[in-house]
């Protein structure tokens, strides 16, 4: 006959190792290597603090960036990147993994300034395609306007060269939200002036996947528009996204972002 009373004790002890499993921390590897213009940015955010992890830029003539009212060291590269680091996420936190286009040396102001050259290689999580490029020389989004220098003529990049794709400067142009634990999630994108400019619910597995928000275009603005030469400006800057709120189990985080995020399509998620 079976003690009942070992039975308890080995249920309870089942159960509690699986709720320490459970809320373990986990830890991710953020990886980049090869072109990155301009910048990288990583940010760790719970519903208690967010914390400014990694700032690493190519135009800050400064080692300081501002980033809600607080200063954060900057780290200078010069086109290319060498990142391999492991972070740690329990449960309830997010990691934002962000690269930028950025002139802080023009203006250090949160606002888009106008379109000029952006490239980044594929940057990854745990060895694995996180966040896709976005590389003239390997036509990742044919068709899209391309950035000449003034004594620059226009080539086939695919074929001929180096060069780079035209937008935002002062703007994110990858959110990479890397989760805690899986499960159902509300994202809030917020402009400037506290609007909620989009909601969506998502369920965020193991898998990367990319959340398309508006339309199908990779580098469809916030607006719903595809940059062609000429596009509404104004309302992209206006409709752009400055804050993100994180909901789950009616908990919420709420992230500032370095700069304005444009590129409504250019969001990856993953959880742990």
């Amino acid at each position: 006959m079976v003690d009942t009373t070992t039975m308890i004790k080995k249920t309870i002890l089942i159960l509690s190792l699986f709720i320490t499993t459970l809320f373990a921390d986990k830890n991710i590897t953020i990886s980049i290597n090869g072109d990155l213009d301009d910048d990288l940015f990583i940010i760790k955010s719970s519903t208690q603090k967010v914390d400014f992890l990694d700032c690493l830029q190519m135009h800050n003539p400064t080692d300081k960036f501002l980033y809600d009212g607080k200063i954060v060291k900057s780290e200078k590269i010069y086109g290319l990147i060498d990142f391999n680091k492991t972070y740690s996420l329990s449960h309830d936190e997010t990691l934002l993994v962000m690269t930028a286009n950025e002139r802080e040396e023009i203006n250090p102001k949160r606002a888009l300034l106008k379109r000029t050259h952006f490239k980044s290689v594929d940057l990854f999580a745990d060895n694995k395609v996180f966040i896709p490029s976005l590389m003239p020389e390997t036509n990742d989004v044919p068709g899209y306007p391309l950035w000449f220098g003034k004594d620059e003529k226009p080539i086939v990049p695919q074929k001929d060269g180096y060069n780079y794709y035209k937008l935002w400067e002062n703007a994110i142009v990858n959110l990479g939200l890397v989760f805690g634990s899986k499960g159902n999630y509300i994202l809030y994108f917020i402009n400037q002036n506290n609007k909620i400019i989009l909601k969506r619910k998502v369920y965020v597995s193991s898998k990367t996947d990319n959340i398309s928000l508006i339309g199908s275009h990779p580098l469809t603005e916030v607006d719903g528009t595809v940059f062609a030469g000429v596009s509404e400006d104004e309302k992209i800057r206006e409709h752009a996204i400055d804050a993100i709120i994180i909901e789950k189990d009616d908990q919420k985080q709420y992230v500032k972002l370095p700069y304005l995020f444009p590129y409504i399509n250019r969001i990856f998620v993953k959880g742990l």
